[in-house]
């Protein structure tokens, strides 16, 4: 079976399970999209025991900075509802030959036709004049955290001196486009948003590293007031719920040593949907089952994995046989 196979296999089997899905959203929904970068370790030939088979999945890694003692990765982009509850709506492998900004907008409009999007949520990887560009086309409502560069810094050392709380500010990307491929002159225009962490939490500043107590952000949706950018800046906090959905998903992902692609991101994609149906069962149990404190009903992520490893070996032991 071959990798776009079981892309559009896990792919249905997703939209099923959303539609199933008791706590699917009727209101407008927060969206996050992020990268899941999933870590391999190429092995070198061995001279005491050569490989055979080739891996066909080189061309499909992905370089970025290391992490877990590796700098190759299968990526995977995923867009992710972050409110009060959260599933992931779509998926994509991203390779390295891959256009950013068209996995992104194909993603989105995916699912649009699923849920209501309030704004899109993004990390600074997306912090490009292409993808904003792109975005602003489409008139997708997007809320980016914004890298550090000269530009930002002036902005953020303008506030400081002001003693202001918070301020927009008409920001142009310049002509290296922040990562695009071609190096040309890409004039897009945004506003930048800078906010004071302290008084958007209330928390003392004194406890506050000068890197953490103010939030830069870009956004293409109108902030008129200072209730309008502390709004933002507490919800882009929801974004972090992709980040703690990625975490639950490695513990459903199984380990391989296999060189196929196809039965690695056979492995990825079904972390995706086991913790989808993960969501999807304690959201059946909360609102279905009154007699019981929630609390109780909720089942944790090792067990979920505990009764998919039970299912797989009873099939092998009383099926087959």
């Amino acid at each position: 079976m071959d990798g776009i196979r079981i892309l559009h296999d896990f792919k249905t089997i997703n939209v099923q399970l959303f539609n199933e899905w008791i706590d699917r959203p009727k209101k407008n929904v927060y969206l996050a999209v992020d990268y899941h970068d999933i870590p391999r370790y190429p092995k070198k030939k061995r001279d005491w025991k050569p490989r055979k088979k080739k891996c066909d999945d080189i061309d499909k890694i992905v370089h970025s900075k290391k992490q877990s003692g590796t700098h190759n990765f299968h990526r995977i982009i995923s867009a992710d509802v972050v409110d009060d509850e959260k599933f992931t709506i779509d998926f994509e492998p991203v390779f390295p030959d891959a256009i950013r900004r068209e996995i992104l907008l194909c993603l989105i409009e995916k699912a649009k036709k699923m849920v209501h999007i309030k704004a899109v949520l993004m990390d600074r990887e997306f912090f490009a004049a292409p993808i904003v560009s792109s975005l602003q086309a489409e008139k997708i409502p997007f809320v980016i955290r914004a890298i550090k560069t000269k530009r930002t810094n002036t902005f953020l050392e303008e506030l400081k001196e002001d003693k202001r709380i918070w301020k927009v500010y008409e920001y142009e990307f310049n002509k290296t486009s922040h990562g695009s491929r071609k190096r040309q002159r890409i004039k897009v225009k945004t506003h930048l948003v800078i906010v004071d962490n302290s008084k958007v939490e209330g928390i003392p500043a004194e406890k506050y590293d000068e890197d953490d107590r103010y939030f830069m952000f870009i956004t293409n949706i109108l902030v008129h007031s200072q209730e309008t950018a502390f709004q933002l800046a507490r919800d882009f906090r929801k974004r972090w719920g992709i980040e703690t959905g990625y975490k639950t998903k490695k513990q459903f992902r199984g380990k391989t040593c296999s060189l196929s692609y196809a039965v690695r991101l056979f492995l990825i994609l079904l972390s995706f949907v086991l913790y989808n149906l993960w969501i999807s069962i304690n959201s059946k149990l909360k609102n279905r089952i009154w007699n019981i404190p929630p609390k109780q009903l909720h089942i944790t992520a090792a067990l979920m994995a505990f009764f998919c490893l039970i299912q797989i070996l009873s099939r092998r032991i009383f099926i087959e046989k």
